[in-house]
């Protein structure tokens, strides 16, 4: 009990001195690990000249635009951009 109630004196101390900005840079630590928001991949890239890239990739029309997938490499994924024109 007496550990516990020392250690949040000394960051009650900590907090005092240098301020709140550093004192969320010193208590990241006891946060644990952070997950990312969510897992990184590979989205679609907007070009206007859409070319396959590998033996794999295809065309595709999605909603009136055409895309390019390749499920062996999510990176060669694009599309054209949308045609704002059609909206009226």
């Amino acid at each position: 009990m007496t550990l516990v109630f020392q250690m949040s004196s000394n960051v009650v101390a900590l907090l005092a001195k240098t301020g709140i900005n550093s004192m969320r840079y010193v208590c990241r630590g006891f946060l644990g690990v952070q997950l990312p928001l969510r897992e990184s991949c590979a989205t679609f890239k907007v070009k206007s000249m859409l070319k396959l890239r590998c033996e794999y990739c295809y065309f595709v029309r999605v909603d009136g635009r055409l895309e390019v997938k390749c499920p062996v490499n999510p990176r060669h994924n694009a599309k054209e951009p949308f045609n704002v024109k059609l909206l009226w």
